[in-house]
């Protein structure tokens, strides 16, 4: 199953790639919508998210987290996709490791909430998905032609 749902990530991720690969400087400050992320705020939040996601699962605190998000910040756009293709590789590499016990051990988020491994795998994907969208309906709000296939 864990090669299943890293075939997935990969999907994601690289219709991820594509989307960042179509924000130009032009657009990196618009809000599209008033009183959610900037363009720029989404690429870097979805850049942050698989290393950020990983350390979440490997019990981070808050305070660790908050310092995870303030020294992690790309300053370009290629960065963005750097540091978000570095990030799908370590979750990739970390979760490929992982035996079938170690993936059904449970853990507990800075927050509270309770997740087998596995689970959070398929929630960090869920997360993933959600900012792709995102981006995909801000550029789209932006008038920019975007011709992404984002399921298969």
């Amino acid at each position: 199953m864990i090669n299943d749902t890293i075939k997935q990530l990969q999907f994601v991720s690289n219709t991820i790639i594509e989307l960042l690969q179509q924000v130009d400087h032009e657009l990196l400050h618009k809000r599209p919508i008033a009183d959610k992320m900037s363009i720029w705020e989404a690429c870097v939040h979805l850049s942050q998210i698989p290393g950020a996601d990983l350390h979440i699962q490997k019990k981070y605190s808050k305070q660790q987290m908050a310092e995870y998000y303030q020294t992690h910040r790309p300053d370009t756009i290629e960065n963005v996709i750097a540091h978000f293709l570095e990030g799908i590789q370590e979750l990739i590499f970390y979760y490929k490791e992982l035996s079938k016990e170690e993936l059904e051990r449970q853990f507990k988020t800075y927050w509270g909430s309770e997740y087998s491994m596995a689970e959070w795998f398929i929630q960090i994907i869920n997360h993933l998905v959600h900012h792709r969208s995102q981006l995909y309906q801000y550029l789209l709000l932006l008038n920019r032609d975007v011709q992404i296939v984002l399921f298969r």
